[in-house]
C-alpha cells in the first residue's frame, strides 16, 4: 500500500503536464503502483476565483473516488472566501486546505494569512503549504512566486501552536528547528526532494521529529514516480513497522482517513 501525499491535477500555465486529469492520473498510479493520492488543483492556484478550481477537482475525482484525496485550495483575498472554506469542508469532506500565498498576493503572516490559518485550525484540518511547483532554474519568466522560506515556516508554526503543517516538496529543512517550533507531531513531510542516502535528510528528520513525520510523496505529474519508489526501496531496512509508516500509514493518521 503507498498513499502519495504530493500530487496535483490541473493544468499548469507555464508547462505542459500530461496527466492533468483523475483518469490519467490513475493511469500513472497503476503503473507505479501508488495506490491512493492526495490531491489539489492546479487552476485553483492560477484561477482567478480560487474556489471554481476546487469545484473542477471535485468533479473530475468523482468517478474515482476511492483513490483521491482531495485538498482544498483558498485565497484569503478573494470575496467569500470563508463560505468557500465552509463548503470544501462540509459539503467536499476535504481532508486538508492549502495556501500558496506567493501566488495570491499575500502573506502568511500577514491579516490576510492569519485569518486564513485560524480558519484552517478551527476546523481541525492541516493546512498544505508546498515549498515550490517547479525549480527556479528552468522557470518561465512570468512565474516570479518565491519558495516558501523556513523563517517564515517556524514563525507561522510558533503562532499557531493548535495548527497542523503537511509540508510538501521541501528542502533544507533543520529537523531540530522544527521541533524546537513545535512541530514535532503536528507535521507531516514528504519526502520528494528529500536525500535518503547522500545527505541522509530523511534520517535526520526521525531522528529530530520520529518517523510519524515522514511520508511518501511524489510531486506527481511535475516529477517522475520513480525517484520516489526508489527512495522508499531503500528505506525497507527499517523496521517494518516504520515502512508502512512512511509508505501510507503516517498519511492516513495525519489525514485521519478511516477507509
Amino acid at each position: 500500500m503507498i498513499i502519495d501525499i504530493n500530487a496535483f491535477l490541473g493544468h499548469y500555465p507555464f508547462r505542459q503536464l500530461h496527466f492533468r486529469n483523475a483518469a490519467k492520473m490513475v493511469e500513472l498510479m497503476d503503473h507505479n503502483g501508488i495506490d491512493r493520492a492526495l490531491v489539489s488543483s492546479l487552476n485553483a492556484v492560477f484561477y482567478r476565483d480560487a474556489h471554481r478550481g476546487n469545484q473542477e477537482l471535485i468533479e473530475d475525482i468523482h468517478a474515482h473516488s476511492s483513490r483521491f484525496i482531495p485538498v482544498a485550495t483558498v485565497n484569503p483575498k478573494y470575496a467569500g472566501w470563508q463560505h468557500d472554506l465552509e463548503e470544501a469542508v462540509v459539503s467536499w469532506k476535504v481532508k486538508a486546505v492549502t495556501l500558496v500565498p506567493a501566488h495570491h498576493g499575500y502573506s502568511l503572516v500577514d491579516a490576510y494569512g492569519q485569518a486564513a490559518l485560524e480558519s484552517i485550525a478551527d476546523y481541525g484540518l492541516p493546512v498544505v503549504l508546498t515549498q515550490r511547483f517547479e525549480d527556479r532554474r528552468q522557470r518561465h519568466h512570468w512565474d516570479i512566486a518565491e519558495d516558501f522560506e523556513i523563517k517564515t515556516l517556524l514563525q507561522v508554526a510558533q503562532a499557531h501552536p493548535q495548527l497542523r503543517f503537511l509540508l510538501i516538496n521541501w528542502i533544507g529543512l533543520d529537523g531540530p528547528s522544527l521541533a524546537e517550533a513545535g512541530l514535532k507531531g503536528r507535521c507531516l513531510i514528504d519526502f520528494a526532494r528529500l536525500h535518503v542516502l547522500l545527505r541522509k535528510d530523511v534520517a535526520k528528520l526521525i531522528a529530530a521529529l520520529g518517523v510519524e513525520a515522514i511520508a511518501f510523496g511524489s510531486h506527481m505529474p511535475f516529477d517522475y514516480v520513480g525517484p520516489s519508489l526508489v527512495k522508499l526501496a531503500d528505506l525497507e531496512s527499517l523496521p517494518e513497522a516504520d515502512y508502512e509508516k512512511i509508505a501510507w500509514r503516517n498519511a492516513a493518521t495525519f489525514l485521519r482517513i478511516d477507509d
